[in-house]
Formats: C-alpha cells, sequence, structure tokens
C-alpha cells in the first residue's frame, strides 16, 4: 500500500509537471504571437515623419499642393500631376477689393505648365499658419499648416513632398522673374542644339507665363517652348552672339527659320518679361511679353522696344472684354493704347 501511495503520487507530480510545462509552453507561444502581431500592427500603422515646425517656403507650396489635391482632387490633383513634367511655380497675385478672398496679404497662385486656377491665401504664421484654399475664386476650405501635416503623415507623403519641394519656384509677380529665368537657363542648359545656324540652344519658357492668353480681339498661347497666335507656331530659341549679318540676309537661313524666334529673359521700362524677336531680324521694332497683375488677376502686357503698350492680355476672355477700355495708372508710364 505504501508503494503504492508513493507510485501515485509520483505519478500526480509528473502530472502536474507536465501540466505546467504546457501551461508554460502554451504561455510562451501567446506571448511570441502577441508580440509578433504588435509587430505587425506597428508596421501597418507607421506614419510620415513630416513636421509643423521650420517648414522652407518651398516645402510649405508642396505640402499645401499634395493636401490639396489629396482632400479636394479636380483642379489641385491635376495641378499636382502636370507637375511631374513641369516645374510647379508660385505666383504673387496683389488683392482687388472686387476679389473676395480670405486671410491676409498676396493670394498664391500654384501652378504647373498649365494655369487652372489654384490658388491658396494664408493667416497666422508657424505650426498655426492657417491656409485657405481655391480654385478660381471657389473657396473650397481651410487647414492649418499642423491639421495638413497631420493629414499627410497619414498618407506617408514624406517623399512625395521631398521629390516635389526641389521642383518649387516662387516668383512671377510683375517686380520679378529671377527664379523663373533662372529655371529656364537649367532647362535650357540639358537641350540639344538644332542645326540652324546660330542656335545656342532652346528656350524654355517659365511656367507661370503658360497657357491661353486673350485681349477684347484675339488670344494666343505659350508652351514650354513655344508661341502659337492666330493658329501659327513659332519656336523659340537662344541664339549666339556670334550670328554675322552675314548669315541674317541668307535667304535659305531666312526661308529655314521662319517659325523660329530669338527669345531670352529681359526687362524693360521696371517690368520683367520674355523678349521675342524674327530670327534673322536686324533692325525695327522687337517685342517683350512682361507678367504683371491689375484687378487682382494676372495679365501678360505687350510691350513694344521702341516703346509703347501694345496690348493687355488676360487669363479669360470674359476678362479681356470686362477690362478692355480700362486705363490702369500704374500703366501710364508706358504709353501707347490710349493710356495717356
Amino acid at each position: 500500500m505504501k508503494k503504492l501511495s508513493v507510485l501515485l503520487m509520483a505519478t500526480a507530480a509528473l502530472g502536474l509537471t507536465a501540466c505546467s510545462a504546457n501551461k508554460s509552453t502554451s504561455k510562451a507561444k501567446d506571448t511570441s504571437s502577441k508580440n509578433k502581431s504588435a509587430l505587425i500592427v506597428h508596421k501597418h500603422k507607421a506614419k510620415g515623419a513630416l513636421s509643423a515646425n521650420n517648414i522652407s517656403p518651398q516645402e510649405n507650396v508642396a505640402l499645401i499642393t499634395v493636401y490639396a489635391a489629396n482632400k479636394y482632387r479636380g483642379a489641385w490633383q491635376n495641378t499636382l500631376k502636370n507637375a511631374e513634367q513641369d516645374a510647379l511655380n508660385v505666383s504673387l497675385i496683389q488683392r482687388d477689393d472686387d476679389v473676395n478672398y480670405r486671410g491676409q496679404g498676396y493670394i498664391y497662385e500654384v501652378s504647373a505648365g498649365k494655369n487652372l486656377q489654384t490658388r491658396y491665401t494664408l493667416q497666422g504664421d508657424g505650426s498655426s499658419q492657417k491656409i485657405f484654399l481655391y480654385q478660381g475664386g471657389h473657396y473650397l476650405g481651410a487647414a492649418t499648416v499642423e491639421e495638413i501635416v497631420q493629414f499627410l503623415n497619414k498618407l506617408n507623403s514624406d517623399s512625395e513632398i521631398s521629390r516635389l519641394q526641389k521642383k518649387v519656384t516662387i516668383g512671377g509677380s510683375s517686380s520679378s522673374n529671377a527664379s523663373a529665368a533662372d529655371k529656364s537657363k537649367a532647362d535650357d542648359a540639358k537641350t540639344n542644339k538644332s542645326d540652324i545656324p546660330g542656335d545656342a540652344g532652346i528656350f524654355t519658357i517659365p511656367a507661370n507665363y503658360r497657357g491661353v492668353w486673350y485681349s477684347d480681339d484675339s488670344k494666343m498661347e505659350l508652351t514650354a517652348h513655344s508661341m502659337v497666335a492666330d493658329g501659327d507656331e513659332t519656336e523659340l530659341h537662344h541664339q549666339s552672339a556670334n550670328f554675322s549679318e552675314k548669315q541674317r540676309q541668307n535667304r535659305d537661313i531666312q526661308n529655314k527659320t521662319m517659325h523660329i524666334a530669338v527669345a531670352n529673359m529681359t526687362n524693360i521700362n521696371g517690368f520683367s518679361g520674355i523678349y521675342i524677336a524674327g530670327w534673322c531680324q536686324n533692325a525695327g521694332e522687337k517685342t517683350v511679353y512682361a507678367l504683371h497683375q491689375e484687378k487682382g488677376q494676372p495679365i501678360l502686357l505687350i510691350i513694344g522696344t521702341g516703346g509703347g503698350l501694345h496690348d493687355i492680355m488676360w487669363r479669360s476672355p470674359q476678362l479681356a472684354k470686362k477690362y478692355a477700355h480700362t486705363k490702369f495708372a500704374d500703366l501710364r508710364k508706358l504709353g501707347g493704347i490710349e493710356l495717356n
């Protein structure tokens, strides 16, 4: 009986040990499984590391553009898509009494090759700065910089913002086009020259100039490298300084360059713009196309180098007709088209 008792106790002890071992093993497996599951969940929920502090102007433009494209889609989404192939340019538009935009200071217009009137205004500064978003004059909504960063971090937009901010050009006000001009020169340097005598490389029109422009009785389109007026397309190139007078007089060269023009950035009477002339032209008036703003809208001034404002072009035919006979005080110094 004693032996039987000892045997039963030993068996019970072994059973308890095995049970304890099984529980430990099961617990270890559960813990391992939980840890593994926790790691997977953490990886799935990983967020971006964008910060709302110490943001550069270029990064701010990139943040706003990507946010608006994802939040409101439409024109903003198209602007972001166009930026994949082009520079992302910001033009500064002065406010006017008849334009009802929220916020303070300038109206900022973002474009990439095509002007879709994707705009924003600002109020305040730092991470609490408020961004008011528009498509043309239509108000879409608002968010602070901090809210925009939180939104984009959920989308893991770090790499997209990093890539986009390198393509941002801030300029296009009437007083300066230096940033756009620098971008143009950088693009031109990468472009091969043609076999046209005197060709120093194709000219790249700054992004904020591109698109269709209207006057009261005509329209013109500026693309990346050309001008289209009355159905006629003219390709723009830089011209080398050693293009000789003899070459200008050469009939074959004249015929070959009927649809090619000389272009460069220049300043005239305080306005920065694109200087354009015929390829073989050696005398006579040349033309400068200069960006400016009137009535809170971007306009293109057509200025003759011989003196005088020849025309004013707008982004829509409606605006062109509305202000066809308006005399703008700040343009009187140019003379021409009965502005005096």
